[in-house]
């Protein structure tokens, strides 16, 4: 597929979470909402699904590195997410998306499902021919690469040990949420600025001023 660009704070939520979740699955509450207002709204009630639609809603390259900060975060308190080497090619391919750098990474299905890996095939479906071979083409399916950044994420916070996942779970959402406005790139004005996912009213208290796990991130 190609890769997908950045939708806007109006974009209906249904529109962003086509991309990363399964129809049936869509909250039908929020599927008419603005992007902006139904992250609110998400935060309350469904967590995880706000996952899905941070994922859906950033570009395609911007929702891989959302889940490369999320795996690192890991990493940073010794709760291993999956191969460190593999996270470091996905690193490089959002760093010089092309076909050298996704071979790097390893082919969707690869390694042993962990988040990692997960992110590691989310790459891999970055093509648009999914098949090994050059003259039986078989596309790849709309949104699979979003999904996966969103499978791979809770997979990832799930990983957290103790009580605390869902301080965890609201710290990948900071950090998604910190993505959009155009934060933690992975270089400086790395995708032309563009308006974020918090609204004035959607969403105007941060969560890392309590129960962050992470305080010195």
């Amino acid at each position: 597929m190609s890769q997908l660009a950045v939708l806007a704070p109006s974009t209906p939520a249904g529109e962003a979470l086509a991309r990363s979740a399964d129809k049936a699955d869509v909250p039908p509450e929020v599927g008419g909402m603005a992007s902006a207002a139904a992250v609110g709204a998400l935060m309350k009630n469904n967590p995880r699904m706000l996952v899905r639609l941070i994922a859906g809603w950033l570009s395609t390259r911007e929702a891989v590195w959302w889940g490369c900060l999320c795996q690192s975060q890991l990493l940073k308190v010794h709760e291993t997410p999956g191969p460190t080497e593999r996270l470091k090619a996905i690193v490089n391919w959002v760093k010089e998306p092309g076909d050298a750098t996704r071979a790097a990474v390893g082919a969707p299905g690869d390694g042993d499902s962990t988040p990692v890996d997960m992110l590691a095939s989310a790459v891999g479906f970055c093509t648009d021919n999914i098949s090994p071979s050059k003259d039986h083409p078989v596309a790849c399916p709309p949104g699979v690469v979003h999904k996966m950044v969103a499978l791979s994420i809770l997979a990832a916070a799930n990983k957290w040990p103790g009580p605390n996942r869902k301080e965890c779970l609201h710290h990948f959402i900071e950090l998604g949420l910190d993505v959009a406005e155009g934060k933690h790139l992975w270089a400086e004005g790395a995708v032309p600025r563009h308006p974020g996912l918090r609204g004035n009213d959607a969403f105007s208290t941060s969560l890392r001023g309590s129960g962050n796990i992470w305080e010195n991130w």
